[in-house]
């Protein structure tokens, strides 16, 4: 299958499989991030890269007074993204999605809040980002931005061909124009944008034998996560399909094992405007 221009700068694509998956991910991640946010004073929320709708699930689930504006570049997404708020019964008075290039944003409104998750990683130039969407961001307005830090992947005991295609993966992610390791950027990237009151906190996973059940469940996360890039991985020549099939056994093997760890740290910022 022929790949367009924007699904090369996706690692992931945007096959339906793909989509239900970014659903199942909100879910299983869903503690660690939405448990440190407090949006309970804040109405209206611009959420940038929206995509099919599955942080934006959350939030109402978390936060049902809000009003979201969701910003996607990708119309397939919106599609989605529409019909799972419909599925769910949030109507057009609760939610709306438009299709713009967060990099040259152009809103008819201000908002008091915004939130970006697993975005700006794939973003070629984040810091683009985050001038953009601030003259929409009424003064004072809260911002929460939740982004990978893929250096801290660990996993015991090492399995070579998990580590392997983890690092091919990340490398490709980097020639797409992305970056797998923003999170630690975060920082430096809102003190620059000139945002106000920025703080930065770690959080993810460290999972052993005192929580299987939740360890398996995150392996077999994980594993669906480093699959989603092997179209894109394989069409490249970078990996082979033997090398996905070794990756993904080597993650059973994991998930297999009573004494395995697995450990994952992601990086949240909050600041005001």
């Amino acid at each position: 299958m022929e790949h367009t221009s924007a699904e090369k700068r996706y690692i992931h694509g945007y096959q339906e499989v793909e989509q239900e998956r970014l659903r199942e991910q909100a879910l299983v991640i869903e503690k660690p991030i939405y448990d440190a946010l407090d949006f309970s004073s804040v109405t209206h929320i611009l959420e940038i890269g929206s995509g099919v709708g599955a942080q934006t699930e959350v939030l109402f689930r978390r936060f049902p007074h809000l009003q979201i504006t969701g910003v996607e570049y990708e119309a397939k997404q919106i599609q989605k993204a529409e019909w799972n708020m419909q599925r769910l019964g949030v109507g057009s008075d609760k939610v709306r999605f438009i299709q713009q290039d967060a990099q040259d944003l152009d809103l008819p409104q201000q908002y008091d809040g915004a939130f970006i998750c697993w975005v700006l990683e794939h973003v070629e130039e984040p810091l683009k980002v985050l001038t953009s969407m601030k003259p929409f961001l009424k003064a004072g307005a809260l911002v929460s931005i939740t982004e990978v830090f893929n250096a801290s992947f660990y996993t015991y005991p090492l399995i070579p061909a998990v580590m392997h295609y983890w690092k091919v993966y990340n490398e490709f992610q980097i020639s797409l124009g992305g970056n797998p390791h923003v999170g630690a950027q975060l920082g430096n990237l809102l003190d620059q944008a000139g945002y106000k009151n920025i703080q930065l906190r770690a959080d993810g996973f460290h999972l052993d034998r005192r929580d299987p059940i939740q360890k398996d469940r995150v392996f077999e996360y994980w594993k669906n996560l480093m699959s989603s890039g092997a179209p894109l991985l394989i069409d490249a020549g970078v990996l082979k399909a033997e090398d996905v099939l070794a990756m993904q056994e080597g993650l059973e093997q994991l998930k297999a094992s009573e004494d395995s760890v697995f450990y994952y740290s992601f990086i949240q910022a909050s600041a005001t405007v």
